[in-house]
């Protein structure tokens, strides 16, 4: 959950506003250098969704912004420095996963609903207590732009940046100069009310006969408890294709030459065991 926050705060923190350019009685506005100064999204819970994926909600968090104002009343040009803040923060995020076709993991589609409640700002200077009535034109803009920037942000960010991260992890690996293993997804992953379940390959191979097809005839693994945060279950197919995959690059083969076998014992006795 913290690490998916972080993320979070750090797409959300690179959205930048055009300038903004307005007219309201006398007053002549111009907005621009509009910058995210901080995000709190301490409120938020990341859980499963069955049979879709995951959910990152954030409820009643915050963001502080600032932005440098030029305004003309009558013949009076002023310039500065305004601080405003978004509360009422609701970001609604569900991630559905799949396997892609080269068994990585990857994110399919990203659902998002998004909304600001309320914005302040807070002018400074001399003329501050005139530009109030200022702020509710302001804020209303940028609470507009702000919910209509923060769910694109978000599905950029998850289907470009991290599928462009997941293709770079291998499922194919050596093992040693003898084996490799393929630990690719056999299928998507499944989401349940309180796990989230990935079945993975888990087969070894010969690296000079990477391509033979293993059977595997292994009864599938069942995880049955749920209070720890992670469970791995390897069935005995994990440990055949390893012991197959070193006989097949000759590891386990052994010869044994005839002068060094004792004639005498090659014919056991009618009630004996040969092993």
């Amino acid at each position: 959950k913290f690490e998916t926050q972080k993320f979070v705060e750090e797409e959300l923190g690179n959205i930048s506003m055009p300038e903004m350019k307005g007219k309201e009685g006398r007053f002549q506005y111009t907005i621009t250098d509009v910058k995210i100064t901080e995000l709190n999204l301490s409120h938020a819970d990341l859980r499963f969704i069955p049979d879709v994926g995951l959910l990152f909600d954030v409820q009643n968090s915050t963001i502080s912004l600032s932005f440098q104002r030029r305004i003309l009343y009558w013949f009076f040009y002023d310039t500065g420095n305004i601080n405003a803040s978004a509360d009422g923060v609701n970001i609604n995020t569900g991630v559905n996963l799949i396997r892609d076709d080269e068994g990585r993991l990857k994110i399919n589609n990203i659902s998002c609903d998004a909304k600001i409640k309320k914005m302040r700002a807070e002018f400074s200077g001399t003329l501050g207590r005139v530009y109030d009535f200022l702020a509710r034109f302001l804020t209303t803009g940028m609470r507009f732009f702000l919910n209509q920037q923060i769910c694109p942000a978000l599905n950029h960010a998850a289907l470009v940046h991290v599928n462009s991260l997941l293709e770079t992890i291998p499922v194919r690996t050596e093992v040693d100069q003898y084996i490799g293993i393929d630990y690719s997804l056999i299928n998507d992953p499944v989401v349940t009310l309180r796990s989230l379940d990935m079945n993975f390959r888990g087969m070894f191979f010969d690296l000079s006969h990477q391509n033979i097809p293993l059977v595997n005839y292994a009864v599938e693994p069942v995880i049955r408890e749920y209070d720890r945060m992670v469970y791995l279950a390897l069935s005995e197919f994990f440990f055949d294709s390893g012991m197959f995959s070193y006989y097949s690059a000759g590891i386990f083969q052994m010869h044994i030459v005839n002068e060094k076998v004792n004639r005498n014992k090659q014919i056991a006795a009618p009630n004996s065991q040969r092993t």
